[in-house]
């Protein structure tokens, strides 16, 4: 194993990412053919999609690229936000056959951040859930009612995936 443990809060993004890839090196197999998993990584992608479309269609997509063009460092999706993710929304991102982006489009940005948005799937919970004054005032009640709604689907779908994914690679 690497010379880090997981559950690591104190070391790198390069280094979580080295580790959720060795996990999936070592792991990957196993976890994907794993029925439990499999079933809740096929809800989890749905629940990303809906979330997407209904961004799309409710204009947050749109928004939010306007503001990471215009405000230095992408609004909120500014160098720094990378740190807060661990290895297993990392990991999950493998598991969806997704590539974890390496290097940063700009010095100001969020190591994940493309250009025309979010280049990973399985997302930290903030990136999901967090709502600027900008959208908020885009949105109408119902409107931000839909998207809060699903997603707290992503969310919890996540959530059950890295609890399984944390007993499975700790046992």
């Amino acid at each position: 194993m690497p010379d880090f443990s997981l559950y690591s809060n104190e070391i790198s993004i390069e280094e979580k990412i080295a580790l959720a890839k060795y996990l999936w090196e070592k792991h990957g197999k196993d976890l994907a053919s794993d029925s439990e998993i499999d079933r809740l990584l096929g809800l989890y992608k749905k629940e990303i999609s809906k979330s997407y479309e209904l961004m799309e269609r409710f204009g947050v997509v749109t928004e939010c690229a306007m503001c990471a063009a215009e405000v230095p460092g992408g609004g909120c999706c500014g160098a720094g936000i990378e740190d807060w993710y661990d290895e297993f929304v990392l990991l999950l991102n493998l598991l969806l056959e997704r590539k974890i982006p390496t290097e940063r489009l700009g010095e100001k940005d969020c190591l994940f951040l493309g250009p025309i948005g979010c280049q990973l799937f399985a997302r930290h919970h903030f990136c999901i859930n967090y709502l600027c004054s900008r959208i908020n005032d885009l949105l109408n009640p119902a409107e931000l009612s839909d998207l809060r709604a699903q997603s707290g689907k992503e969310l919890f779908l996540c959530w059950q995936l890295e609890q399984i994914l944390r007993t499975r690679l700790n046992n």
